[in-house]
């Protein structure tokens, strides 16, 4: 008899069991990902992460001497092409750029403004300046995920008390870890500060 309740014990479990599985089935939580994507969420932790700048170094000379000094720059891309984009996804991004149609090799557009807090001091720059232009990115090793190496040109624009200085600018980067790292090299032709090196962080 003893053998019996258990056996009847057992089976109302399995039945319960049952029931939840095929509860969790027909639910939205059966799938990994939920199908209406919290926008809001999405969108306001990209913006707080897009707040974070990476630290670069600037050149500061004049007739006399030259040295370094140190500043932070943000990197923004309005719209990005992907060459390699899945066909039934777009292969334009705006601003929220995907690493993956990024780094397996794409053209974007850049603005990159930066600020020194210390300020200059062999120049007389001001502390704000910022860079403009079209960047090439091209995949190395695993689709970019890997390897991944960029180069592009644009527009550079530096400010003193009394004097504008812009005109072309040259950069070259390569980038690993999924994209989330790298080291970029600029170069501002007849810039009073011509060139600036820095890791390049970027929060997805």
């Amino acid at each position: 008899m003893h053998i019996q309740e258990l056996q009847v014990k057992f089976y109302n479990i399995n039945i319960k069991i049952f029931i939840v599985l095929l509860f969790l089935l027909q639910s939205d939580y059966a799938f990994s990902q939920l199908k209406d994507e919290n926008e809001l969420l999405k969108w306001g932790s990209w913006l707080v992460l897009q707040t974070l700048p990476s630290p670069t170094l600037f050149d500061d000379r004049n007739e006399e001497s030259a040295k370094i000094r140190f500043g932070l720059q943000w990197h923004v891309v309005p719209v990005s092409y992907s060459f390699n984009a899945n066909k039934y996804v777009s292969p334009f991004n705006f601003f929220f750029i995907k690493p993956n149609k990024r780094f397996s090799g794409s053209v974007e557009t850049y603005f990159e403004p930066s600020l020194i807090p210390g300020g200059f001091k062999n120049n007389s720059l001001k502390k704000f300046m910022y860079n403009a232009g079209v960047r090439l990115v091209l995949p190395v090793f695993q689709r970019g995920e890997y390897l991944a190496i960029s180069l592009g040109g644009g527009y550079f624009n530096q400010q003193s008390a009394d004097r504008k200085y812009d005109g072309v600018t040259y950069e070259a980067g390569i980038y690993s870890l999924f994209g989330m790292m790298g080291l970029k090299f600029e170069y501002n032709q007849n810039g009073l500060s011509r060139y600036n090196i820095g890791l390049y962080l970027k929060y997805y």
